[in-house]
């Protein structure tokens, strides 16, 4: 065997069903083992695509996806995607080919300093110089990918040595659990509760598996705390359960959830930290007790008071927190105080669903309707601008990991192709995706692999012309010096057939519903809804808090 039929042989034993990927010379023998294995290799238009199918995969699954790309600018091409997953704490293999060692060092053709480069977005990065180290590199690299905290990691591969002979070892993966939490230190975080009047959970994406939302669920109810979400958080607790307030912070958050975690006496952030978009830049710190239990190497630099930290697992720590003799009593003033924020809250809703545009749709009115239409067991995936929002104040995620998104890092030109490679990993769920006009452009070479693989993802175009969240702030902070956030686009139904996709352009609430019924229906292929919004719609959000991030 050569160096690539182990690594494909690797892989194949470690799990992995697809790899995505965009060829060149480098990786050529590579794509030729594949094309021998039992993988299914999808093969884009773009790296960037590729490696956030990947990421996608690896989201919803748990387990590392993977991609491959060519050396240089395919490499550089992949590093958006990289950093998304690198902030997001997403499973993620990369394999990207680097110039023959010969040529190395030499600012030869194609040359940069791939691993130098990528270092600060991984977990670990190596390559395979050697031929008979390649099972061992490939089976290691992909254990540090699966391990908690989980995240990317790259392995480069000169283009001559893919060709060299090599020698197959078994490949397991070591997947190393994350530390406990200590059972004395849970009984400090139960002598807490115990005391507090005014307690808000935090879940974050470190419990947003079956076993952390069920765990969740029972500890909520049990003691009727209140829970609040991150973004990685949605899908870690029933959204339409009455004890959920919503999401919090910077992009997204409601007054609800914000208002919970400025006013409790206690806020137990479980597998969630209190980042700068948590507290809107750390402006909107917790006043009272904080207890986070997270896997987060940069904790102790954030300026957080912390009462209690643990760096551990918090699946673990919920586990034996519910296992204590713990009776927590909360005040039912502290009900009746977040009932009243979420009446004042439920105001703002219906004040932007009676909103009326000439040759716009109202998009609050639509993602309120497709909501009721949607089935528990979905996938969404949200790009980045206002547009996100609307699936935060009207789209109820109900299922595990049921909503992604670039949340840490805010780049745009995640939500198509994750929504790609969810569909490909998840294929018994719907999956949307909800992108901007602006966003979609980034990546819509890419209907074509749909279309070829035949992947059946929901996208949703919010067309407003623009750069929506710029256009917004430089109309409230830069005097209405509108510059540079405006543009027009194509005819994105006549656009969409030239790729041989389905598609639908509504621009009017009366058109709604069957917009709704069209976008929800079973589809053999890829299908795309554009709704043609007015730019000044502001979906319902803290705008004072989102003002001073």
């Amino acid at each position: 065997m050569n160096v690539a039929q182990v690594v494909v042989k690797c892989l194949e034993q470690l799990g992995v069903k697809r790899i995505y990927g965009l060829i060149g010379t480098s990786i050529l023998d590579f794509i030729d083992a594949v094309r021998d294995s039992g993988l299914r290799y999808i093969s884009t238009r773009h790296e960037q695509v590729a490696v956030s199918m990947a990421d996608a995969e690896g989201r919803v699954t748990g387990k590392p996806g993977v991609a491959a790309v060519h050396a240089g600018p395919g490499f550089l091409n992949s590093l958006i995607s990289v950093a998304n997953a690198y902030k997001d704490v997403s499973p993620l293999l990369l394999i990207s080919g680097a110039v023959k060692r010969r040529l190395g060092g030499l600012d030869s053709w194609l040359e940069v300093p791939q691993r130098e480069i990528i270092k600060p977005i991984v977990k670990a990065a190596y390559r395979i110089d050697k031929p008979l180290d390649a099972a061992k590199i490939v089976a290691e690299a992909y254990s540090i990918a699966a391990s908690p905290p989980q995240g990317p990691v790259f392995i480069e591969v000169p283009e001559d040595v893919w060709s060299m002979s090599s020698e197959y070892m078994p490949c397991r993966a070591e997947v190393r659990p994350p530390p406990p939490v200590p059972v004395d230190g849970v009984k400090k975080v139960a002598e807490l509760l115990s005391r507090a009047r005014r307690v808000v959970i935090l879940a974050g994406g470190g419990v947003n598996s079956e076993e952390g939302s069920r765990l969740l669920l029972q500890l909520a109810e049990r003691w009727r705390i209140p829970v609040a979400v991150t973004g990685n958080g949605r899908g870690a607790f029933p959204e339409d359960h009455p004890l959920f307030l919503g999401r919090a912070g910077f992009g997204g958050g409601n007054i609800v959830a914000d208002h919970a975690l400025a006013r409790a006496d206690l806020v137990l952030a479980v597998g969630a930290g209190l980042s700068d978009t948590t507290t809107y830049g750390y402006n909107y710190v917790p006043r009272g007790d904080i207890v986070v239990v997270n896997l987060d190497p940069l904790a102790e630099k954030k300026p957080i008071p912390y009462t209690i930290y643990f760096y551990g697992d918090a699946v673990d720590f919920l586990r034996k927190l519910l296992a204590t003799d713990l009776n927590i009593k909360l005040d039912e003033d502290w009900y009746r105080e977040l009932e009243g924020v979420r009446a004042n809250w439920n105001t703002l809703l219906e004040e932007a669903l009676s909103r009326k545009y000439q040759g716009f749709v109202n998009p609050s009115k639509f993602f309120h309707k497709l909501d009721k239409a949607l089935p528990r067991e979905i996938v969404m995936i949200g790009g980045q601008g206002l547009h996100i929002v609307y699936t935060f104040s009207f789209v109820r995620i109900r299922a595990v990991r049921g909503y992604l998104a670039a949340f840490n890092l805010g780049a745009m030109g995640f939500a198509f192709p994750a929504a790609l490679g969810a569909k490909l990993a998840m294929p018994e769920r719907d999956v949307y995706a909800v992108v901007g006009d602006g966003e979609f452009m980034m990546t819509v070479q890419d209907l074509e692999t749909a279309v070829r693989e035949k992947i059946p993802v929901k996208v949703i175009i919010v067309n407003d012309n623009s750069y929506r969240v710029l256009y917004a702030r430089q109309k409230a902070q830069k005097m209405g010096r509108v510059f540079g956030t405006l543009h027009t686009n194509p005819d994105f139904v006549k656009l969409t057939d030239a790729f041989g996709v389905e598609a639908m352009s509504i621009n009017s609430d009366e058109e709604i519903p069957k917009a709704v019924k069209y976008i929800t229906e079973k589809s053999e292929g890829p299908r795309v809804l554009e709704i043609k919004i007015h730019p000044d719609d502001l979906p319902p959000m803290n705008i004072e808090a989102a003002l001073r991030f």
